[in-house]
C-alpha cells in the first residue's frame, strides 16, 4: 500500500470528527483513483485505524472517523454523515453545478455539509482569558502619508518645505541627490484636492488593539450535537451541560497554546466584529500581520453627513428619514460618534474615508481590488481621494449600478449608485470576466433577425416572432448573418453559388472553401456574410453599467436601511476572486458580504460599530442557507475552485481553421452528387425552373435545351409542375433538396467549439 492512498484517504475525511461511511468514501476516492480495489481501500483504513489516526464507526456498511483530541472523552456520532449529495443535471442560467439533497428516505437524517477552508490565522484572544500579562498595551500605530500626491485643484504653499529641499540637495553636492530634489519639487507643485485640516495632519495615529473572540458559530457542529443529544447519545456526565453550540472542534488549540496569544496558527474561521474599522483594519495589519492577504475590500461609507440617514435605530424599522426625532439612535456612544466624527462637515467626512483607505491598501493583496460604493451626491469628491490613496495609475471602472427607486426630487431622480474600483496594482489584478445568457426577451438577442427552419430554408423573422420566440417553427435555429471582411486585408475573387465576390476577406481561400462546406455563408444583396448561431455562443459579457441590480418584493428582501443588493456585491466577487480568497468589508451593515462571501466559498472578515447592524448581520448569517457547490478537486478542497458549467464558443476562426470538415466532406459529398445526377437526368423534359438563389436567381433553367440545376439550386418544396416528372427515390442520406440548410453530413454537434469558462445566470 502507497502512502500517496493513505494521504487520499485522510483528505476526504471531514477533519471536525464527524463519521464518513465507507461506501461514500470509496466512491469519492474512485473519482481520483478510477480502478482503486475494495483490498486495497481496506488495507490503507486498517493500517490508519492501527496508528490511531483514523476511528472505527457504526451505521450500515460501517464507517471511519478522524480522531482528534477531544474523541477521548467523547463518543463520535457515527451516523452523521457530512458528505454533498448527488449533483442533478445543470440548469441553462446557473453560474455553477450545485449539489442539491437527494430524496431521503424515511427516517433519514438531513445532510449538512459546510466548507472548510484549509487557510489558517493567528490565535487571537478568548474573551475572558485575556489579563494584561498575557495581552499587554500595545503603542499606537502612526501613519503617515505625502498630501502631495493627489490629483487636482490647488497649489501647495509650504516654503519652508520648499526651502529645505532645496538647501539640503545643494549642501549635498551629489547630481543623484539633485535628480531627486527635482523631481519631489515638481510633485509638490502638482494640482491637488484640500479640505480642512488636511495639509496639517500629515500622519495619523491608530490604536493598536486586540480582537476577542466572543463565541463562535459553525453550523455542522450545532447540527451535529443538537442531534446527538435529541437522540439521547450524550454521556450521563455531560446531559446538563449547556450544548456547545459555537466551538468547532478542528478550531481548538491546547490550552497552554491558547493563553499565547498570536503566536500560534489554527483554523481558519469568518469573522464578524462589533468595532470601529480603523481599529479593526489597524488590528488586522499589526496584531495579525494580515498585510497584503485580502484579495478584495468592499467599502459602503456613508453617502454623506446627514445624522439620520445613517443610522437605523430598530431592526424593524426600515424607512429612516433624516430630522426626524422618531428616528434618532438610541445609542449614545453612536452619538458621541457621530459628532466627534463629522464636527467639521464635509471635510471630516473626508478624513474618515481617507484614513480608512490608507489601511485598506495596505491590507490587499498586490492582485487585489477595492470596490467604494457611493451615490452621485459625493461621487467626485470620493473618486478623488481614493484616486490618491491608491494611485489614478490604477483606476479600473466607475461602475453605475441602478437601485429599486428613485430618489425624488424637485428636478430628476436619481435611480443609480456607483461603484468607484481600483485595483492595488492595475498589471496584476485579478479580474474573471462574467457572462450572462443571451435572449431575445431581454433584448440581448435583437440582431438575430434570421432563422434556419429544419428543411434547412432560411429567412428572416417576423415582427410577432422577434416579440414572442415561441412562435417560431419547431426546429429552427436562429442566427445573424455577420461581417466577414476586414479592412485592410486583401480583397481576392471568391466564386460560391456561380457568382463571384470580391471583398476585404477576414480568413484565405481555404478558410472561405470550409465556410462554404459547413453551409455558413449568408448572401446578402451583393455580398457574402457569415452565418452566426445563437447557440455558437449564448452569452455575453457583462459591461460597464448594471442594470438589473435592483432589490425588493419581486427581487431580494430588504431588511436594512441602506442594504446594498446582493447581486452588486456578488458580481464584484465573482470578478475579482477565487474560490479561498478572503474578502474584507469594513461596513458591515447587514452582512450582505458576508452573505454573498459564505454562498461562493470566499473567506471574509466584517464589522461595523453599530450593535443594530451586527445583530442584523448575525441573524441572516445564522438563519441562511447555502447550496452546495460541487469541487472540481475535492482533494484541494476550495482551492481547486468550483465545476462550472461550459457553454461553446464557436467563431468564424473556429470553422475555416477545422480540418475536420474536409474530411467529412470528401466522405459524403459524393452521395449528394450522385443524387442531384439523378434528379436533372429525370428533368431532361420538365417544364423551365426559375432559381431561388445563386447567380441564375429569377432566371429560367431550360432543361430541353441542356441546362442542368446545380446544388444550391434545388428547390425546398416540389414544384407544381414537377409533379408529373417521374423522380428518382433516392435515400434521406443521398437527396441533394435542401442543400442550402446544414448538409446532412455535417455532425448535429457542429465543428468542434473553443469552450469558454462561462458563469451564466448570476454573472
Amino acid at each position: 500500500m502507497s502512502d500517496s492512498l493513505r494521504d487520499l484517504v485522510l483528505a476526504h475525511i471531514p477533519e471536525d470528527g464527524s463519521a464518513i461511511g465507507n461506501g461514500a468514501l470509496i466512491a469519492r476516492l474512485r473519482e481520483i483513483v478510477p480502478n482503486l480495489s475494495d483490498e486495497d481501500y481496506a488495507a490503507a483504513k486498517d493500517s490508519l485505524v492501527d496508528e490511531g489516526i483514523l476511528g472505527k464507526g457504526k451505521g450500515r456498511g460501517g464507517s471511519v472517523y478522524l480522531i482528534t483530541e477531544d474523541d477521548e472523552d467523547e463518543d463520535q456520532d457515527d451516523d452523521f454523515e457530512l458528505t454533498p449529495t448527488d449533483e442533478p443535471a445543470p440548469k441553462a442560467k446557473r453560474a455553477a453545478a450545485k449539489t442539491k439533497a437527494a430524496p431521503r428516505k424515511s427516517g433519514e437524517p438531513a445532510q449538512v455539509i459546510s466548507y472548510r477552508h484549509t487557510d489558517t490565522r493567528v490565535n487571537n484572544p478568548e474573551v475572558g482569558m485575556v489579563h494584561p500579562d498575557n495581552d499587554p498595551d500595545q503603542p499606537k500605530t502612526v501613519w503617515a502619508y505625502d498630501p502631495h500626491l493627489d490629483p487636482a485643484l490647488m497649489f501647495d504653499s509650504q516654503r519652508a518645505r520648499v526651502e529645505k529641499l532645496i538647501d539640503d540637495a545643494l549642501a549635498s553636492d551629489d547630481p543623484a541627490t539633485m535628480k531627486d530634489a527635482l523631481a519631489e519639487l515638481r510633485a509638490l507643485q502638482a494640482p491637488y484636492l484640500n479640505w480642512a485640516g488636511k495639509a496639517e495632519r500629515t500622519s495619523f495615529q491608530v490604536d493598536t488593539v486586540s480582537l476577542h473572540v466572543h463565541e463562535r458559530v459553525d453550523p455542522a457542529t450545532i447540527l451535529a450535537n443538537a442531534r446527538k443529544r435529541l437522540k439521547g447519545e450524550a454521556k450521563a456526565a455531560e446531559v446538563w451541560r449547556q450544548a456547545d453550540l459555537f466551538a468547532a472542534p478542528f478550531e481548538n488549540l491546547p490550552l497552554r497554546q491558547a493563553l499565547d496569544f498570536y503566536h500560534h496558527e489554527k483554523g481558519w474561521s469568518n469573522r464578524l466584529i462589533a468595532g470601529d474599522s480603523l481599529l479593526v483594519m489597524n488590528s488586522l495589519l499589526q496584531k495579525e500581520a494580515m498585510a497584503g492577504r485580502v484579495q478584495m475590500i468592499y467599502i459602503d461609507p456613508p453617502y454623506g453627513i446627514k445624522y439620520g440617514s445613517n443610522f437605523q435605530p430598530f431592526t424593524n424599522k426600515r424607512d429612516v428619514k433624516d430630522g426626524a426625532d422618531a428616528d434618532l439612535t438610541q445609542e449614545p456612544e453612536m452619538i458621541k460618534a457621530f459628532r466627534d466624527t463629522w464636527e467639521l462637515g464635509i471635510h471630516s467626512y473626508l478624513t474618515y474615508l481617507r484614513d480608512r483607505l490608507w489601511l485598506a491598501k495596505e491590507l490587499l493583496h498586490e492582485s487585489g481590488s477595492v470596490f467604494v460604493q457611493i451615490s452621485d451626491e459625493n461621487l467626485h469628491h470620493v473618486a478623488e481621494v481614493v484616486a490618491e490613496v491608491f494611485g489614478a495609475e490604477n483606476y479600473l471602472n466607475v461602475i453605475p449600478f441602478t437601485k429599486t427607486s428613485g430618489v425624488t426630487t424637485k428636478f430628476l431622480a436619481s435611480n443609480v449608485d456607483f461603484l468607484v474600483w481600483y485595483a492595488k496594482d492595475k498589471g496584476k489584478a485579478k479580474f474573471n470576466q462574467l457572462y450572462f445568457e443571451k435572449s431575445a426577451e431581454a433584448g440581448t438577442a435583437k440582431n438575430y433577425g434570421w432563422i434556419e427552419q429544419a428543411n434547412g430554408d432560411r429567412r428572416g423573422q417576423s415582427k410577432q416572432e422577434k416579440m414572442d420566440p415561441s412562435l417560431l417553427p419547431d426546429g429552427a435555429i436562429v442566427y445573424k448573418p455577420d461581417n466577414i471582411a476586414s479592412q485592410g486585408n486583401p480583397a481576392d475573387p471568391f466564386v460560391y453559388q456561380g457568382k463571384q465576390y470580391a471583398q476585404e476577406w477576414k480568413t484565405n481561400e481555404v478558410g472561405r472553401q470550409r465556410l462554404a462546406k459547413a453551409n455558413r455563408l449568408h448572401v446578402a444583396k451583393n455580398s457574402l456574410q457569415y452565418v452566426r448561431y445563437l447557440t455558437d455562443f449564448p452569452c455575453i459579457a457583462h459591461t460597464q453599467l448594471w442594470d438589473d441590480m435592483q432589490t425588493g418584493s419581486f427581487t431580494e428582501d430588504k431588511v436594512y436601511a441602506v442594504q446594498t443588493a446582493e447581486k452588486v456585491i456578488e458580481r464584484c466577487l465573482l470578478m475579482t476572486t477565487d474560490p479561498g480568497d478572503l474578502v474584507l468589508d469594513p461596513t458591515c451593515g447587514s452582512g450582505t458580504t458576508a452573505i454573498v462571501a459564505e454562498k461562493w466559498g470566499r473567506r471574509w472578515i466584517t464589522c461595523d460599530t453599530s450593535r443594530v447592524a451586527i445583530t442584523l448581520a448575525k441573524q441572516r448569517l445564522m438563519t441562511a442557507s447555502f447550496d452546495y457547490f460541487r469541487l472540481r478537486f475535492p482533494h484541494e478542497g476550495l482551492k481547486g475552485g468550483f465545476v462550472y458549467q461550459t457553454v461553446p464558443h464557436i467563431m468564424l476562426r473556429s470553422i475555416a481553421t477545422n480540418i475536420e470538415i474536409d474530411t467529412i466532406f470528401d466522405e459524403r459529398h459524393p452521395a449528394i452528387a450522385t443524387a442531384l445526377a439523378a434528379l436533372n437526368a429525370t428533368l431532361t423534359t420538365a417544364l423551365p425552373f426559375r432559381p431561388a438563389q445563386g447567380a441564375r436567381s429569377g432566371k429560367p433553367v431550360t432543361f430541353t435545351k441542356g441546362e442542368r440545376l446545380e446544388e444550391w439550386e434545388v428547390p425546398f418544396d416540389l414544384p407544381d409542375d414537377w409533379a408529373r416528372v417521374p423522380l428518382p427515390n433516392p435515400s434521406p442520406r443521398s437527396t441533394p433538396r435542401g442543400r442550402r440548410c446544414r448538409p446532412r453530413w455535417m455532425p448535429a454537434s457542429r465543428p468542434t467549439p473553443i469552450r469558454k469558462r462561462c458563469t451564466t445566470g448570476l454573472s
